[in-house]
């Protein structure tokens, strides 16, 4: 009897926190709600098997290889082109439903449940400034179907921007409370993060100088950061001794860096066109193991692609070089202005789905863009939040700056818009100051 009402105390407990929890967040449940319904309808559009035949289904190829084989695989060869993340995450469902139907199936149903828990913690960020209903406005933004279309794709962008987002979260949640559980979810999602994009590495810095304007004590977060760099570390390591074991380099990261930056250095305007340029003098500064693979791709192509990356590599700093002889204005307009704008204001919508064109697309984020400047200008003449501000301004900031000096692309942009969106939540709770505090702290 004694167990039984043991059990039963616990399950009213269980239950008592689910209660209190929804009706905390309810509110959100509604978007959540329409999204699922969109996400159902473009699934039911475009079928379980639509791909865009790019990356998507070469990740999606990665997994099943790894799965079979335990080599990690890009566009055919071994590689380090990528972090292993998304070929771990579909490893794991290939290994579970195998070829069937049902693979496929899951792995959309999955990319659907990030996105939405991507707009729940959003959401509870928002909520941190502002009550429940007030913090769904920044969760409207996802239900465009740039990100409805996007969620139907095993790509990095869904599990990349949920992660980022839950680092946010988790970031101010330690400003608030330095308490050891926020600490070790904070850190875990840094690493998984890093493990779907490198460029997230950054992040620590920022993290870093926004606790110590929150008058945490220095050595305190030094000693915290020390711990998660020696885990990071850690979790990295046996992916770089593969990596110098497969391609004799230290490659801790990707080695991939050399496509997207030859790309970048044919936009904008004024850039060198590759009649002017003598390729040739490049073959002087090559070793001769990369010569040797580049012309014969067929010996050991994982080494033909990765010499081919660096090659790329060479090829990019050497237009940029003649670039900015020739024509230092427009480099630097093309850098600083042209590529930034591209990842502001550009998204990832390749096919149209629901009738709905990508102009009306592009008109809905031109207007959320001008509102969250709006909002940034209310920040800023209340002085409110600005510790807050300043540190998404600086996350934000960052991110452009690595894409805008490699290559930008929409693709890349949608991941960072949810930062606008949380700018938008703080200008809104300068607004409406009696609306700074959510009603919940769980």
């Amino acid at each position: 009897m004694k167990c039984g009402k043991k059990n039963l105390t616990t399950e009213n407990v269980f239950f008592g926190k689910f209660k209190n929890s929804f009706n905390n967040n309810y509110p959100v449940f509604i978007i959540i709600s329409i999204s699922l319904i969109l996400h159902f309808l473009v699934l039911n559009q475009l079928g379980v098997n639509y791909t865009i035949k790019s990356d998507d289904l070469s990740y999606i190829n990665s997994g099943k290889v790894f799965a079979q084989t335990g080599e990690i695989t890009m566009h055919g060869p071994i590689s380090a082109q990528i972090m292993p993340g998304l070929t771990f995450l579909v490893a794991f469902f290939y290994l579970i439903f195998g070829e069937s139907q049902a693979f496929m199936i899951s792995l959309k149903l999955f990319w659907m449940f990030m996105g939405h828990a991507t707009i729940f913690t959003v959401y509870k960020t928002a909520n941190m400034f502002l009550n429940k209903y007030l913090s769904l406005i920044p969760t409207v933004f996802f239900l465009s179907l740039d990100y409805v279309w996007m969620n139907n794709l095993i790509l990095t962008e869904t599990p990349y921007l949920l992660f980022f987002s839950l680092l946010v979260y988790l970031t101010f949640r330690l400003g608030e409370d330095l308490r050891l559980k926020n600490y070790v979810y904070l850190t875990i999602c840094y690493i998984v993060a890093v493990f779907f994009r490198p460029n997230i590495g950054i992040a620590p810095i920022f993290i870093f100088i926004y606790l110590l304007s929150k008058k945490h004590r220095f050595l305190t977060l030094l000693k915290g950061g020390l711990i998660a760099g020696i885990v990071l570390i850690m979790c990295l390591l046996p992916w770089t001794i593969r990596n110098y074991k497969i391609f004799g380099d230290f490659i801790p990261l990707t080695y991939g860096v050399g496509n997207p930056k030859l790309l970048g250095t044919y936009q904008g305007y004024g850039y060198p066109t590759d009649e002017e340029l003598d390729y040739s003098s490049l073959d002087e500064n090559i070793s001769d193991e990369m010569r040797y693979y580049l012309q014969n791709k067929d010996e050991k192509p994982h080494l033909t692609r990765y010499y081919s990356l660096e090659y790329d590599d060479l090829k990019a700093e050497y237009r940029k070089e003649h670039w900015w002889n020739k024509n230092k204005k427009s480099m630097l307009v093309s850098y600083f202005y042209i590529k930034p704008k591209i990842l502001l204001t550009s998204t990832f919508y390749w096919d149209e789905v629901l009738g709905v064109p990508l102009s009306f697309i592009h008109k809905f984020i031109e207007v959320e863009l001008y509102i969250s400047i709006l909002a940034l200008i209310v920040i800023l003449i209340r002085k409110h939040k600005l510790k807050e501000t300043m540190y998404l301004l600086a996350v934000y900031g960052s991110q452009i700056l690595i894409y805008s000096l490699t290559f930008a692309f929409g693709r890349y942009g949608i991941t960072m818009f949810f930062l606008r969106y949380l700018i938008l939540a703080i200008g809104l709770s300068a607004i409406f100051p009696r609306s700074t505090v959510g009603e919940e702290k769980n």
